[in-house]
């Protein structure tokens, strides 16, 4: 069965630290997920984000939902995926600078 979060249009940003495969769920109106994308730019980190408030209702509530299943710790965007296995959610510079080994 495919999963929602498989469905999903990325957009792919460059970098040079591509140490771990990093994915952001955001939101476009969100000041604190412009923040997190703008301080991996900084990074220059090669990350995937995707705007979920730019998906239709069904697939942004199955994606919330998969990523609810999978990762208990998911209550606000942005969330960062590191490496398919943790999530961290909201954006805290400290916690994504070692959650990313920057």
């Amino acid at each position: 069965m495919e999963r929602a979060i498989d469905k999903v249009t990325y957009t792919t940003v460059e970098g040079s630290r591509r140490d771990h495969d990093v994915v952001v769920y955001s939101l476009s109106t969100c000041a604190f997920c412009r923040r997190a994308i703008e301080y991996l730019k900084n990074a220059d980190v090669h990350f995937r984000y995707s705007h979920l408030d730019q998906i239709d209702l069904e697939t942004k509530r199955s994606v919330k939902r998969e990523l609810a299943e999978r990762f208990d710790n998911i209550v606000v965007f942005p969330i960062l995926v590191v490496d398919d296995q943790r999530a961290y959610s909201g954006f805290t510079e400290s916690v994504w600078t070692r959650a990313l080994d920057l």
